[in-house]
C-alpha cells in the first residue's frame, strides 16, 4: 500500500465533499446541481479508497466508484443546461443518462480489470475504446460547466474557479489515460494542491461569494 495514494484519495473525498456541500447550500440551481455532482465525486473517491485498502472489496468498490462518477457527470450536464428551456434540459439530461449507462455497460464487460501496481498505484486499466468514451463524456458534461459556474463569481474568484476546475478536469483525463508513474505522481500533487486552494478559499473567504449570483 502506498501512503501517498491513500492520502490522495482521502484528500479528494474531503475536498469534493466540502465543496459539494458548499455549492449545494446555495439557492442558485447551477450551484446546487454542481454541488450534487461534486458529492457524487466524493462518493466515487470514497469507494476507491475503501477498495484500495481492502483487497477483498477492490473490484466491487472500483465498480461502485465508477457508477458514482458517471452519475456525477449527469448532474454536471444538468447544471450546465440550467440557462436553457425546460424541454432542452430534460432532453439533454435524458441523453446524458443514456450515454453514461452505455459507457458503464461497455466498461463493465470489457476484458480488462483494474489493478494495483507494484508501486502501489491504482490503475483502472481501461481499454483504449473505454478511455475514449470516458474522455468524451467528461469533456462534454463537465468542461462547459466550468465557465458557467465561474461566470457567477466576481473577479478574481471567477478566474480561480474557472482555471481551478479546468485543472481538475485535465487531471482527471490524465488519471484515466496515463500509465506513467512519474506523470501520475505529478498529476496527483497538482490535483491535491488545486483542490486545497479551491476549498479553503470558497469555504473560508466570505468575499469569494459576495459577487456570486
Amino acid at each position: 500500500m502506498n501512503t501517498l495514494v491513500v492520502l490522495f484519495f482521502v484528500s479528494n473525498v474531503l475536498a469534493a465533499g466540502l465543496l459539494g456541500g458548499k455549492f449545494l447550500s446555495k439557492q442558485e440551481p447551477v450551484f446546487r446541481y454542481f454541488g450534487i455532482g461534486l458529492l457524487f465525486d466524493a462518493a466515487a473517491f470514497a469507494f476507491w479508497t475503501i477498495g484500495y485498502v481492502n483487497s477483498a472489496l477492490f473490484l466491487n468498490c472500483v465498480t461502485f466508484g465508477a457508477i458514482a462518477f458517471l452519475i456525477s457527470l449527469v448532474f454536471f450536464l444538468h447544471a450546465s443546461l440550467q440557462n436553457h428551456s425546460s424541454s432542452t434540459r430534460i432532453l439533454g439530461t435524458a441523453l446524458g443518462v443514456m450515454a453514461v449507462i452505455g459507457i458503464f455497460l461497455v466498461g463493465r464487460y470489457s476484458p480488462n480489470f483494474a489493478y494495483i501496481s507494484p508501486e502501489g498505484l491504482l490503475f483502472f486499466n481501461l481499454t483504449p475504446f473505454v478511455q475514449m468514451l470516458y474522455v468524451f463524456a467528461l469533456s462534454f458534461m463537465f468542461l462547459p460547466l466550468t465557465d458557467l459556474v465561474a461566470s457567477k463569481f466576481g473577479s478574481p474568484y471567477s478566474a480561480l474557479v474557472r482555471y481551478g476546475f479546468i485543472a481538475q478536469f485535465v487531471g482527471g483525463i490524465m488519471l484515466i489515460t496515463s500509465t506513467d508513474v512519474q506523470v501520475l505522481y505529478v498529476t496527483g500533487w497538482i490535483i491535491g494542491i488545486v483542490y486545497f486552494v479551491l476549498w479553503t478559499t470558497l469555504l473560508f473567504n466570505r468575499k469569494a461569494w459576495s459577487g456570486a449570483n
